[in-house]
């Protein structure tokens, strides 16, 4: 979990803070994107924002809250609080950046991993184990 410090920033100075992390985000072409982001989240950081990106996703997809919760172990509380988040329209702005995206084959491939194949050899492996 992501440690925020307990001594806080005015609120003008975060808010040029943001401002400019906003900016330098804009500036950078699409292929330095992930090297900047790389180089600027932590390990945790980007699993956490990765999954709130998929239940985001999901939850624009209908998907049931729990298999959510569920499928990327996320606690359900979060993923309600989310839900209501999403349903007064929160996230109207990044699902429009999303929207032409084939986001499922990823998705699929996250929520599939660990699973038995769905067909051909070694699919019932695990019961003799």
């Amino acid at each position: 979990m992501p440690h925020v410090s307990s001594k806080k920033l005015k609120t003008e100075h975060l808010q040029k803070l943001y401002n400019e992390f906003s900016i330098a985000l804009e500036k950078s072409s699409k292929k330095s994107v992930k090297f900047f982001l790389n180089d600027f989240l932590t390990h945790t950081e980007k699993i956490m924002l990765a999954k709130r990106f998929a239940a985001i996703y999901l939850l624009s997809q209908n998907v049931p809250t729990s298999y959510i919760s569920e499928a990327l172990l996320m606690s359900p509380s979060t993923i309600s609080r989310m839900s209501v988040k999403y349903e007064k329209g929160r996230y109207s702005s990044l699902l429009k950046m999303i929207k032409n995206q084939n986001i499922w084959t990823i998705l699929e491939k996250i929520l599939r991993a660990g699973l038995p194949p769905r067909a051909g050899r070694g699919r019932w492996k695990f019961l003799y184990k």
